[in-house]
């Protein structure tokens, strides 16, 4: 049994103990208190990191949205008018819209003329402007932090000048049109462009005006009797020719000067009461023929009626003269016998009058239509220059037979008082045939007159110009 003695003492033990648990729990709230400051530092730190790293961000952003954006290309200029235009361009990525800035007269200095608010909006209509006037553009690039650098220019584009509006047409001369019109004064000058009814505008057609004080002009040399159309422009010459809209179309009829032919002067040995007959003869004056047929009227004291074609008169003037200074009358024929019936014209017409005028200074006094086909319009030509037309009641057919003897008896075998009768001053069969005819008929007591006597003894009136007479039966 053990003694007290022998019982440990554990009061050193407890203190030994309790000095365990003490230094335990300091060393616990050591442990606990150490990590809760790691803790914060962690979390200082990151949020400093995370200031930092923002700072950078924000500025690394704002960097980005600020930086340059691409410089617009492409810029261009159509449909240009007088006073107007469209500008296109290319697409700029990042741009919120344009800027169009605009300089006028070849200056230096540009205005922001318009902003276009759309990134997608590429072209520009411009209206209102000045017309023959010089414009010059660049456009930029932006968006709310930038503008981009100028888009290259866009030099000297020039509207074009404005039509004319105003423009009136007369003819007082034969041949010639005056066209006046309104001023231009931005303008360098005028084309003033003619045609006929039936045709197209040409440059051969084409006047140039090169004064923008002058606004009319005659166009000369144009046929009398048609109408012709006119229109005027305005243009500039700058790096290139740029003309106006054309006026509106006038038309006008070219003055013809009238045909007022002397009546001629009735024969006064010719007896009324006495049977007559006109002898005519077409297709001169061309070869000898003719004028041996002007010796045997004039041996014989006859007259007779030449429808004369006129380029074959305008050939042998003196022929004409002869006949006029013999008291023949001078017809028309046509200018070339070229056309029949209703291919005949009025300037077929009227031209071989005029050689005819030419020739002798006297217009012709009658009409005959090549082949006898004749129209309206034909008789209305006559009607316009005075003339009567003549048909024939006797046809000798000359042309065809180029037999003196079956001209020869046709005309005695078919004779009647009152007859026109048609032959050909061209062959010499028919010269032959007239030298015998011509004393017989005579002789028969026929009065060998004009046609235009003929017609005056027998009705006792002057023969009506535009209407076709077949004899004076």
């Amino acid at each position: 049994m053990k003694t007290p003695d022998d019982i440990p003492d554990i009061t050193d033990d407890v203190n030994i103990y309790s000095d365990s648990r003490r230094y335990a729990k300091q060393n616990e709230r050591k442990s606990v208190k150490k990590p809760k400051k790691t803790a914060w530092k962690v979390v200082l730190i990151s949020l400093a990191v995370f200031i930092v790293l923002a700072g950078i961000g924000s500025v690394a952003a704002i960097t980005y949205v600020r930086r340059p954006i691409d410089t617009v290309a492409s810029l261009s200029a159509s449909d240009i008018t007088d006073s107007s235009m469209r500008l296109s361009w290319e697409k700029v990525e990042r741009a919120d819209g344009y800027h169009l800035y605009l300089c006028e007269n070849g200056g230096d200095d540009f205005d922001l003329f318009q902003t276009v608010e759309d990134p997608d909006t590429l072209t520009l209509e411009l209206s209102g402007l000045e017309q023959a006037a010089q414009y010059s553009f660049f456009i930029t690039a932006y968006n709310q932090y930038v503008e981009s650098e100028n888009s290259a220019v866009l030099q000297n584009v020039w509207t074009y000048p404005e039509q004319i509006k105003q423009l009136s047409l007369s003819s007082d001369e034969e041949g010639v049109i005056n066209a006046h019109w309104s001023a231009n004064e931005k303008a360098d000058g005028y084309l003033v462009e003619y045609r006929t009814t039936d045709e197209d505008y040409t440059k051969e057609h084409t006047l140039r005006i090169e004064n923008a004080d002058t606004v009319s002009t005659n166009i000369e040399e144009l046929e009398p009797n048609e109408e012709y159309a006119v229109r005027v422009c305005s243009y500039i010459s700058r790096e290139k020719e740029m003309k106006s809209a054309y006026s509106e179309e006038e038309t006008v009829t070219v003055y013809q000067k009238p045909i007022v032919p002397d009546l001629p002067v009735t024969d006064p040995n010719i007896d009324p009461a006495k049977p007559m007959i006109a002898l005519s003869f077409d297709d001169g004056p061309l070869g000898g023929a003719g004028g041996r047929i002007l010796d045997i009227l004039e041996k014989n004291g006859a007259k007779a009626t030449f429808f004369m074609v006129g380029c074959y008169a305008e050939d042998d003037a003196d022929n004409l003269r002869r006949k006029v200074s013999l008291g023949m009358e001078l017809g028309n024929h046509t200018w070339n016998h070229a056309h029949y019936g209703d291919d005949v014209t009025a300037e077929d017409i009227r031209k071989c009058s005029e050689a005819i005028y030419d020739a002798t200074g006297k217009y012709p006094t009658a009409f005959r239509s090549p082949g006898g086909m004749t129209t309206d319009a034909i008789l209305a030509e006559c009607a316009n220059e005075g003339m009567p037309a003549y048909y024939w009641s006797i046809d000798t057919r000359d042309w065809e037979t180029r037999d003196a003897e079956a001209v020869y008896d046709e005309v005695m075998d078919h004779v009647q008082d009152g007859d026109i009768i048609l032959m050909h001053e061209i062959y010499d069969s028919t010269a032959d045939a007239v030298e015998k005819m011509v004393p017989e008929l005579i002789e028969k007591g026929y009065q060998l007159v004009t046609c235009h006597d003929l017609m005056v003894a027998k009705t006792g009136e002057e023969p009506t110009a535009g209407v076709q007479y077949y004899h004076a039966r």
